[in-house]
């Protein structure tokens, strides 16, 4: 085997190694994720339910996620997450079977909830004009975004109370069937790809014209696989560590 030919091996096996260790982890991921659905549903599972009673203002439970949003001024608001958090105000779930299930006020339990986007979405142009003077500033703007549930809300819960309780807007268990297969599909995709580049990179004859084409989707693909695998797990994370971040762009007319 010429240097070529070496370097050529070499490069194919780096490849591998890169794919094989991206699908690993996400099989990892896939495995996990299947132990929290397997666990959310013992028992009688995620159960439904509407909020009959609660703390504060009617609160039973909260979500809230303090942002950081800073700008040079002239661009867009740019914003990141310094703290995620859950809390349970306490109050009584009416549930579909007729159980009554009170939640005490300071429970340890996740509250997953959607409408974030829209919650860290900017209202309007008098909003931003407001934001920016301190979004400038060394220290950025602070700003508090809480996403409750309230009384006569729908509410699932999920687990085991002061064991990993899961209080959603949503069936839970919907969510991690959907990223579970998901996340298998891309694994099995990953490997298919990887074997496709790799067999057009032996096509007959070696630095022919189709195997060169294969070594440069190879190139590609090593590339993008990185990068699914960073986007994947970001977007696998429960609702209650998403990262939010976002930005609010600049008003039209500004």
């Amino acid at each position: 085997m010429d240097f070529t030919g070496f370097m050529a091996a070499f490069a194919l096996a780096a490849f591998w190694v890169n794919t094989l260790l991206i699908a690993g982890a996400g099989w990892s991921e896939c495995a996990g994720l299947r132990r929290r659905y397997a666990f959310l549903s013992r028992g009688t599972g995620a159960r439904r339910g509407v909020v009959t009673a609660a703390g504060a203002d009617g609160v039973v439970a909260l979500y809230t996620v303090v942002q950081v949003g800073r700008s040079n001024g002239r661009g867009p608001i740019l914003f990141h997450d310094r703290s995620r958090g859950s809390r349970v105000l306490g109050g009584v779930v009416a549930l579909a079977d007729g159980e009554r299930r009170e939640l005490a006020e300071g429970a340890a339990a996740e509250v997953w909830v959607s409408g974030l986007p829209r919650a860290a979405a900017c209202p309007d142009t008098a909003s931003f004009a407001g934001a920016l003077p301190a979004a400038t500033r060394a220290a950025g703007w602070e700003r508090r975004l809480e996403l409750p549930l309230r009384v006569g809300d729908t509410i699932w819960l999920a687990g085991q109370v002061d064991g990993e309780l899961v209080i959603a807007d949503a069936d839970p268990r919907r969510w991690l069937a959907r990223v579970t297969w998901w996340t298998a599909a891309l694994v099995l995709g990953l490997l298919v790809v990887a074997g496709a580049c790799t067999a057009a990179c032996l096509w007959p004859p070696v630095f022919g014209t189709v195997s060169k084409l294969g070594a440069l989707a190879g190139l590609v693909a090593f590339n993008l696989f990185q990068l699914a695998g960073k986007l994947h797990h970001d977007a696998i994370q429960p609702p209650s560590l998403r990262v939010v971040d976002g930005q609010w762009p600049v008003p039209r007319g500004r």
